[in-house]
């Protein structure tokens, strides 16, 4: 228990009403991008902010309360138990194998080449083998960093190309479906972690979790991820 605590920053991404990443200029969306790692710098200089999360909600069933084109920076006094659970793990590999978690998520993609949606130089991103909905896609740098803020110009750039492209993706084939999506990077004090590496995690509404997921704890996934992204690549 602790008293009150939070930052929360609201991103207008564009002075149309009815625009969205998928249908914006290129140049629209690099500019989000830049600005999240703004905001996300000057957040983390903070000391009480442990740590901050960049999310979009898209639609009602994703949560969104605004239908103008916007996305949320909120950053918090705590670490919650959810992502220090992800640090352990990926801890707990790395101590067993000496090597990161996700670097090796990166080469078994690649080299498999089933679940990759789209790929450029600096990013990939792909539906994970055994992802929680359908059609859930990671965009994962190549190089290994563990904090979104330590990102050069030319990775906000791949990145913003690869944001564009999959939501495009999601937009036309999935006929602009719900979604939610959040860039998952190390808390304070966890930038320069060698276990650790940042990616954007896009997960559409599509199905709704029901009681055996309440209940236990394990997703129901009824589509193939190697479906999922064939079905995306194509």
């Amino acid at each position: 228990m602790m008293s009150g605590y939070g930052r929360q920053e609201v991103v207008i991404e564009s002075p149309n009403h009815d625009e969205t990443i998928a249908t914006m200029p290129l140049e629209s969306v690099a500019l989000i991008v830049d600005t999240y790692h703004q905001r996300y710098l000057a957040l983390m200089e903070e000391h009480k902010n442990m740590m901050a999360i960049i999310f979009r909600n898209h639609g009602r069933r994703a949560g969104a309360s605004l239908h103008h084109p916007h996305s949320q920076i909120i950053a918090t006094g705590i670490v919650p138990q959810h992502r220090r659970w992800q640090e352990d793990e990926a801890q707990r590999y790395y101590d067993e194998f000496g090597r990161c978690l996700f670097c090796d998520i990166l080469k078994q993609e690649i080299n498999d080449g089933e679940r990759v949606v789209v790929e450029n130089e600096l990013f990939l991103a792909f539906v994970p083998f055994a992802a929680d909905v359908p059609y859930e896609v990671w965009i994962m740098p190549k190089n290994h960093q563990a904090d979104f803020g330590s990102i050069t110009a030319a990775e906000k750039l791949d990145f913003a190309v690869m944001l564009k492209t999959i939501l495009g993706k999601l937009h036309h084939k999935l006929n602009n479906p719900d979604y939610n999506y959040v860039i998952n990077t190390a808390a304070r004090y966890k930038a320069d972690e060698p276990q650790l590496h940042w990616y954007c995690e896009i997960r559409p509404r599509l199905t709704t979790p029901a009681g055996f997921e309440i209940g236990s704890g394990i997703s129901i996934n009824p589509s193939l991820p190697e479906n999922d992204a064939a079905f995306l690549r194509h």
